[in-house]
């Protein structure tokens, strides 16, 4: 019985050192989230104007701008596929929502582009055309750190080997929902909704301006997703630590009350044979 005992004890301290590991896990990934969440809002700003001019620029001079992307067409029948992930785990089932949407979405004929551990290792595994790999990493993505990732696409565009760019990453809607989605990055849709307010004159020209811009979109598209990959990740780890806390401190308390009473049935046991002893 009495080694009984300390293998409950081993188990109940253990089970403690998980909830407060768990909880501090928890309150790093709030912090990360916040700012993220700040970081987002002061972007968006910028982010907006930039898809407000090329909406402008396709509406109103979608005949004017020849040879661009959004019009070139290719006969491959191939994409470049960008994929972020996180390049820890302890995210819930983040990652597995993730690679099943990538899996839905991307064939082996695909280029894809890794962005996160996770996805390389997962994408390596499967087989699938990976033509390069970086890392997320753990502090919050700097927009220079990602602006490089983008040359790809210019690389095989020019070659003539893509028909189309998509990302797939998660978008952060709060901290309790993160939806996995696949977006088309290239080419560049027309947005039916778009209301074209004022009017603008496009110097030296509409073409030129556009094809200018064309790399200032891909970037705050790319980086605002990759803000949303990232604070997605923190989100679903706090939610992962709080349940892992909440279960390791149901364990703890579990293993205290069965300690308790194994550690009173030994007493009552120990009176007992006292009892029976004076007895006899």
């Amino acid at each position: 019985m009495a080694e009984s005992l300390q293998q409950i004890k081993k188990r109940i301290k253990t089970a403690d050192n998980i909830a407060q590991i768990s909880k501090a896990m928890e309150m790093i990934a709030a912090s990360k989230i916040k700012k993220a969440q700040t970081a987002v809002e002061k972007n968006r700003p910028y982010a907006q104007r930039v898809k407000t001019v090329v909406q402008k620029l396709l509406t109103k001079h979608g005949n004017e701008i020849e040879n661009s992307f959004f019009k070139k067409e290719s006969a491959t029948g191939k994409k470049l596929v960008y994929i972020l992930s996180p390049d820890k785990g302890l995210c819930g089932g983040l990652l597995a929502n993730l690679f099943s949407e990538f899996v839905s979405k991307v064939s082996k004929q695909d280029y894809v582009v890794t962005v996160g551990k996770k996805a390389q290792m997962f994408c390596v595994k499967r087989g699938f055309n990976v033509i390069a790999s970086f890392n997320m990493g753990t502090t919050f993505p700097k927009y220079s750190e990602f602006a490089h990732m983008l040359k790809l696409i210019e690389t095989y565009h020019s070659q003539n080997k893509i028909d189309s760019v998509e990302v797939v990453y998660t978008n952060f809607k709060n901290r309790i929902v993160q939806n996995p989605l696949t977006e088309i990055l290239a080419p560049i849709s027309i947005d039916k909704t778009f209301v074209d307010k004022g009017i603008h004159i496009f110097e030296p020209s509409p073409k030129e301006v556009f094809e200018s811009l064309l790399p200032y979109y891909f970037k705050v598209e790319f980086y605002d997703m990759i803000m949303n990959a990232y604070a997605s990740e923190q989100a679903a780890r706090m939610q992962a630590m709080s349940n892992s806390k909440e279960n390791a401190n149901e364990i703890s308390g579990f293993l205290t009350t069965v300690y308790n009473k194994s550690r009173q049935e030994r007493i009552t046991n120990e009176i007992l044979d006292l009892a029976n002893g004076l007895i006899s």
